[in-house]
């Protein structure tokens, strides 16, 4: 006797099941877990993702009524967030149409009245610390003064950090937490306190993301083809001439960076190391976690100072794919190789990786630098040396001052000095480092000369 298939109700979300769909076990398995992130998503006021996470494996569902329920659920919190004037309500009331037919809801209690001042309602659920309802209360409450949508703010990004340390967040949860934060920013742009706390949050949702990609993420796609060399192993769909010339590519540039920053390098990879190759920016996105707009992403685990698995992904639609990303992503794996105790500070590893691409794009940096500079959007050279992570604030300064200073100390003694600078600094620590490699005395005068040389008009 076939099942009831309560998802053909929602034609427009899935497609007809097949003979090859999951066994029972495993659909139970992806429905549980679609639900972990729903709750998470509703609990942080974020149906819409919430019913992005049950419509992805909605095939599953067979009329599971608590994931149906949950499902509807989504929906109705997406409605009372959007507003009945807002475009995007229609469509998810034609869902919730088609999923009440699907599973009628219980009779529901009578709604309550609509508070007659939502935003003193807000103001006094922030006032008790219940900052998810504060969010809900000023998103309803109609005009805003400037002071409450600050409040708003600030309630949401609490909300967002709250998603981002809760345990078993995903790569989905961390991006949606990030999406929420900016758009939280955009309500109170001046208040500069509030916009740190944010891009602290932002920062953490990148890292958290990254790591739970890593984690969770396949070795090779289904349906991969292949194409190895001595140190590679490119995975690809559709386009064989692309992934050989990917392949050529990254053993010369391979190559070039160990000899550029230590030496030639000693032999082949083992193990080899992976390169995934994305048709699509969306693509890209799921299967890494990271944000549709970045072009690459390197991926090295250690195990006792010995890399136990390499991987890059990389889109076939980045115009700057084999000039720009795959070297930049190349230059993270190997510095795995010549750092696997400590790695290097985050400014020069970025400022190595980026120096590993085109003219164009180190010049790119070069030109943004003086505005960067003119706007007090960058770090005193004593500080930045002494980052040991990705800055919560002035990240557009960070990348530009990152490049030129490494620029910098690599044209003043060559990319192997550098290295050593970077490994005397770990021994010595940066003023005894700087002294032996470069005879400067101190940050300052690093700084001083830096200025000079990067900030001079062109000629």
């Amino acid at each position: 006797m076939p099942r009831p298939l309560a998802v053909l109700l929602l034609p427009a979300l899935v497609t007809p099941l097949s003979a090859a769909d999951p066994t029972p076990v495993e659909n139970q398995l992806a429905l549980q877990k679609a639900m972990a992130t729903a709750r998470q998503y509703l609990d942080a006021q974020m149906p819409a993702e919430a019913g992005e996470a049950l419509e992805a494996v909605l095939a599953a569902a067979d009329g599971n009524k608590a994931f149906l329920g949950m499902l509807r659920e989504a929906y109705l919190a997406e409605l009372s967030r959007l507003g009945s004037d807002d475009p995007r309500a229609a469509a998810v009331r034609r869902k919730l149409v088609l999923l009440g037919g699907a599973a009628p809801a219980p009779k529901a209690p009578p709604a309550a009245a609509p508070s007659a001042n939502p935003s003193a309602d807000a103001a006094a659920a922030f006032k008790a610390g219940d900052y998810a309802a504060a969010a809900r209360l000023f998103a309803a409450a109609g005009e805003l003064t400037p002071n409450q949508k600050a409040v708003w703010a600030y309630c949401r990004v609490r909300v967002a950090a709250d998603a981002v340390n809760a345990p078993g967040c995903d790569p989905a949860a961390a991006a949606a937490a990030a999406r929420d934060v900016t758009a939280a920013l955009a309500l109170a742009p001046d208040r500069a306190e509030l916009r740190k706390v944010g891009e602290a949050v932002i920062a953490a949702a990148d890292r958290k993301g990254r790591a739970a990609a890593a984690a969770v993420k396949p070795a090779v796609e289904s349906g991969d083809s292949v194409v190895e060399t001595a140190s590679f192993r490119v995975r690809y769909s559709g386009d064989r001439e692309l992934a050989d010339a990917v392949g050529k590519a990254a053993e010369a540039a391979r190559t070039e960076i160990f000899e550029r920053w230590s030496g030639p390098p000693a032999g082949a990879w083992g193990p080899k190391c992976e390169v995934v190759l994305h048709p699509t920016a969306a693509a890209y996105a799921k299967a890494t976690g990271r944000p549709a707009e970045s072009t690459g992403a390197a991926t090295v685990r250690l195990t006792g100072g010995r890399a136990t698995e390499r991987r890059v992904d990389l889109r076939t639609d980045d115009p700057g794919l084999v000039a720009n990303a795959l070297p930049r992503e190349l230059t993270h794996v190997v510095l795995a190789d010549l750092f696997p105790d400590r790695p290097p500070p985050k400014w020069a590893e970025e400022g190595m990786a980026v120096l590993a691409g085109s003219p164009e794009e180190i010049t790119r940096f070069a030109r943004t630098l003086p505005r960067c500079a003119r706007d007090g959007e960058w770090f005193a050279v004593a500080q930045l040396l002494e980052l040991k992570d990705f800055p919560a604030e002035k990240i557009t300064g960070f990348y530009c001052q990152s490049v030129s200073l490494t620029d910098h100390l690599v044209r003043a003694g060559g990319g192997r000095q550098f290295t050593g600078f970077l490994r005397d600094c770990q021994r010595y620590g940066t003023a005894a480092a700087l002294k032996r490699q470069y005879n400067l005395d101190g940050p300052a005068a690093l700084e001083a000369a830096w200025k000079r040389a990067a900030l001079a008009p062109a000629p």
